[in-house]
């Protein structure tokens, strides 16, 4: 199949179907924190979304991958971008590369851009917080976004699983029958802040459902982050994650700056690295087997100790199949939404 590398992006929609960036006026004041009106009847501000991502054909280089840009289209992720191959941002889904540029440039601004805030909002929405990794999401509104198809619980797991892969490495996703609602676990950050707003207000139907033509008759789902699991072994297990991938990070980054320097001619002297493709991540019993060469000439011996000293407090679970339960003995978060769900 043909990368998005190789061929120019496509316009999603023409701009004379774009929408108002502002919801129609329900009350007296407009609130851009929560963007939408108060003080007045707000009516139902829950809908399906007449544009949608199609990653594979929507996917494709823009003048932003031209100028090394590092952030991606918000109104790409929508599925609503008029400007196709001349937009000034990012148009594919985000990937390792693009999640190790945007860690070296700021923890303060999301995969598009925008600024996060210190504290998350009440309802869990918006942009997120600087203060705190997240990289789970909260599914809401799915009955909503089925329009009352009846699906079986592995049924319903499955179409989640189908359409936020698409978006970039899963870790792990559960849906909570008893609750209805689900959440998603992505890999990357970049990937969670991309998938939070490529589904919000997306259906759950397919084109080979019987449903498929009535889909703007559902109210589409409710996306947000996810709270902290309050479980004292979700939190260790959480920190232990957390370092190991950002020494994951770091190797990886010291690859790309070796290659890079050998290429240049920066030092022959510098060692060889193994194939990326062999050793894509940091495997703590194998590292002493790897010699990583850094720019000033120091070998990895640094991290080496510090993989050791992760490796005595590891608990971390690499097989892929695990649900959340058998690790922390219960679903991701165990208490509803602060929201209308």
């Amino acid at each position: 199949m043909k990368s998005w590398k190789d061929r120019s992006a496509k316009v999603q929609v023409k701009e004379s179907e774009l929408p108002s960036s502002i919801p129609a006026q329900t009350g007296l004041t407009f609130n851009i924190w929560y963007s939408k009106w108060s003080q007045g009847f707000a009516g139902n501000t829950r809908f399906v979304s007449p544009f949608a991502l199609q990653p594979q054909p929507h996917s494709g280089r823009t003048r932003g991958d031209n100028d090394d840009q590092l952030f991606f289209c918000l109104f790409f992720a929508k599925g609503m971008c008029c400007l196709g191959s001349k937009c000034q941002y990012l148009h594919h889904i985000p990937n390792e590369d693009d999640v190790d540029k945007l860690a070296l440039r700021t923890e303060v601004l999301d995969c598009f851009g925008r600024e996060k805030f210190a504290d998350y909002r009440e309802d869990m929405g918006g942009v997120g917080s600087f203060r705190r990794k997240n990289r789970t999401l909260y599914i809401g509104g799915i009955d909503g976004a089925l329009n009352g198809k009846h699906l079986k619980s592995t049924q319903i797991e499955s179409r989640i699983r189908f359409v936020f892969s698409r978006l970039g490495a899963i870790d792990r996703i559960r849906y909570v029958e008893d609750k209805n609602c689900a959440f998603v676990k992505f890999k990357y950050q970049a990937n969670a802040e991309f998938g939070k707003e490529a589904m919000s207000n997306q259906t759950l139907l397919l084109p080979s459902d019987k449903e498929w033509e009535d889909r703007r008759e559902g109210t589409g789902l409710l996306v947000k982050w996810a709270n902290e699991d309050p479980d004292p072994a979700a939190q260790k297990r959480l920190q232990e994650e957390q370092k190991l991938e950002s020494l994951n990070m770091m190797v990886r980054l010291i690859n790309n700056n070796t290659i890079t320097s050998a290429g240049a001619g920066v030092d022959n002297n510098t060692k060889k690295i193994p194939d990326r493709k062999e050793t894509p991540e940091v495997s703590i019993n194998s590292t002493k087997k790897r010699l990583l060469p850094i720019d000033n000439g120091l070998q990895s011996d640094i991290f080496i100790e510090n993989l050791k000293k992760l490796k005595k407090n590891e608990n971390i679970e690499h097989n892929p199949s695990n649900s959340f339960s058998r690790k922390v003995g219960g679903p991701l978060v165990d208490y509803p939404s602060s929201d209308e769900e």
